[in-house]
């Protein structure tokens, strides 16, 4: 009855968010199309109608962004193909979508060249857990490292940084959908990342930890992922994929 419940839920949630995607790239679009028309007709705004131009573009990216995180997450094991992944083209591609900062160093720690998983789940999993990393750097970061080790009956998963870190007391609620333990001002983000990453470890299974990565320190965090390990079968597709 519980995943009648939440898989009714993802649905309705999948439903309001792919709706709204519509009417939220023409809230972000829109000022930038005013602005444009008014520089083509040579009207000169004052800075003030600028500055309030320029905030609709951000609060509006900031809510395509939020649309976009929610709509990821109600898609957790949905049409799912079974695939043998690449983990250095898998990479090298969530780099290029979320470009790595020049003062950080990345690193990866694989025992096996591919992994065999569900599509594109594992790949969101990656994402979320190096995008979180990424985003929540400050001056004295300089390291990230993504360790995948797939073995039976566990695939594990773990992205360390030597960042700030999560306090112990806030690590459950860094969990918790659509929250942020720093205000967007400072740190652009939905507060979906480490959600969408705990609800994918849980559907397949497994479990995300939070964890610091050196005792007696107060700074890094390691976020360590299990799932269970998919058999080397033929590739298949679903439209719900089941908890293995």
């Amino acid at each position: 009855m519980e995943h009648i419940r939440a898989s009714a839920a993802d649905q309705l949630l999948y439903k309001i968010t792919h709706d709204l995607s519509a009417t939220v790239r023409a809230l972000v679009e829109l000022p930038i199309w005013i602005s444009e028309d008014l520089q083509e007709s040579g009207v000169v705004v004052s800075e003030d109608i600028q500055e309030n131009l320029d905030a609709l573009t951000v609060n509006g990216n900031r809510l395509a962004a939020m649309i976009d995180s929610l709509l990821t997450y109600s898609r957790v094991g949905k049409k799912q193909a079974v695939k043998s992944i690449c983990l250095a083209d898998m990479v090298a591609e969530i780099l290029h979508v979320d470009p790595l900062p020049q003062t950080l160093k990345f690193t990866t720690d694989f025992n096996e060249p591919t992994v065999h998983f569900n599509e594109p789940d594992f790949t969101r999993l990656c994402q979320a857990l190096i995008s979180n990393a990424i985003k929540h750097r400050d001056a004295e970061t300089r390291h990230i490292t993504l360790t995948i080790s797939a073995n039976t009956p566990w695939t594990e998963v773990i992205v360390q940084d030597d960042g700030p870190g999560i306090p112990h007391d806030f690590r459950e609620k860094a969990l918790s959908v659509l929250t942020t333990l720093k205000p967007r001002d400072e740190v652009e983000g939905s507060g979906m990342g480490l959600s969408v990453a705990d609800k994918i470890a849980a559907h397949y299974g497994g479990k995300l930890t939070l964890e610091t990565p050196s005792a007696g320190s107060e700074r890094g965090l390691l976020v360590r992922v299990k799932i269970r390990t998919y058999p080397q079968e033929t590739e298949k597709t679903s439209k719900d994929s089941a908890t293995p």
